[in-house]
């Protein structure tokens, strides 16, 4: 299994990133294409260089400014015209690991039962020229979960059993959803009664939300998608008070890494990115000695 760190624009200039990854232990980095990319870095020679010297692979995250399906076609067609020159980039680097999808539509309907019916049924096929286009550039294409609860990823599910592209699965991005679905569900009637809203200072929902063993929520996932888990992005979260935060450093907000680390190791993944963008639940930035930590103790669990 390789493990590998999140680079952004924002961590430029990239040779002294890659320098730091590799010292802090890394194998590879997943790639932020995010506008202007992939345009503005008009050829891939020296980044592909840099690769070589200090013994990194690559992975690539698709630009999350560009709606990757939608069940309006229009949109999806001007979404397509932006991937298609994201994967003929991707396809310069004859060593790419994997390209990485959100494919939600962004649109407030998808809570309606009915309608998300409908857009499943059509981003779906969507999802199905998706892949067709990605084989063609041969890249190997991961959709990831996004902020959308386990009873709502119904698109996904289908993405990964019908068109044969692989699963990335977020620790912090199951868990934090399905607490909030939780809490819209005691709010409107369910569990937690809306008249006691204060208990030490804090949300009762939230509290009650936080009690749940995310160990239980990740294994939902292992249940559905074991088989087509390729890629596991890990990082902590603070699900105490009324503020929930993900991406944060290992060990220091509230999960039970081990117990977490060892749940995913049900599915036989490949690849772990330590997506950890803050030092702390302060939200003080990560530092390559603190992605060094992080690193060790993914190693030492698995």
């Amino acid at each position: 299994m390789l493990i590998g760190a999140p680079v952004w624009l924002g961590n430029r200039p990239f040779r002294q990133t890659l320098s730091s990854l590799r010292h802090a232990g890394c194998d590879y980095l997943e790639f932020s294409l995010d506008f202007p990319l992939p345009e503005c870095m008009r050829t891939s020679d020296d980044f592909r260089q840099m690769l070589d010297e200090f013994g990194l692979k690559i992975a690539f995250h698709s630009p999350l400014d560009v709606q990757t399906v939608h069940p309006r076609s229009e949109i999806f067609e001007a979404g397509m015209k932006i991937l298609k020159r994201c994967f003929e980039f991707c396809s310069r680097f004859p060593s790419t690991l994997y390209y990485n999808l959100h494919l939600h539509p962004r649109i407030t309907t998808m809570k309606l039962k009915d309608i998300r019916e409908k857009i499943k049924k059509i981003c779906t096929k969507q999802c199905e020229e998706i892949a067709r286009i990605g084989e063609e550039f041969g890249l190997t294409l991961t959709v990831e979960n996004d902020f959308m609860p386990f009873e709502m990823s119904e698109l996904i599910f289908e993405a990964v059993s019908e068109t044969g592209m692989w699963f990335t699965l977020d620790i912090g991005h199951a868990i934090i959803s399905d607490m909030h679905f939780r809490k819209q569900n005691a709010s409107s009637g369910g569990g937690v009664r809306r008249g006691h809203e204060e208990k030490n200072g804090r949300d009762a929902n939230v509290f009650r939300a936080s009690e749940i063993r995310a160990s239980e929520i990740i294994s939902r996932w292992m249940e559905r998608c074991a088989d087509r888990v390729l890629v596991v992005h890990i990082h902590d979260c603070a699900l105490r008070g009324c503020e929930k935060t993900d991406h944060i450093s290992l060990g220091r907000g509230d999960l039970d890494i081990e117990e977490v680390l060892n749940t995913v190791r049900r599915a036989d993944f490949k690849y772990m990115l330590v997506e950890a963008f803050w030092r702390n639940r302060q939200k003080e930035e990560m530092t390559y000695d603190e992605m060094r930590r992080n690193i060790e103790i993914c190693r030492s669990i698995l």
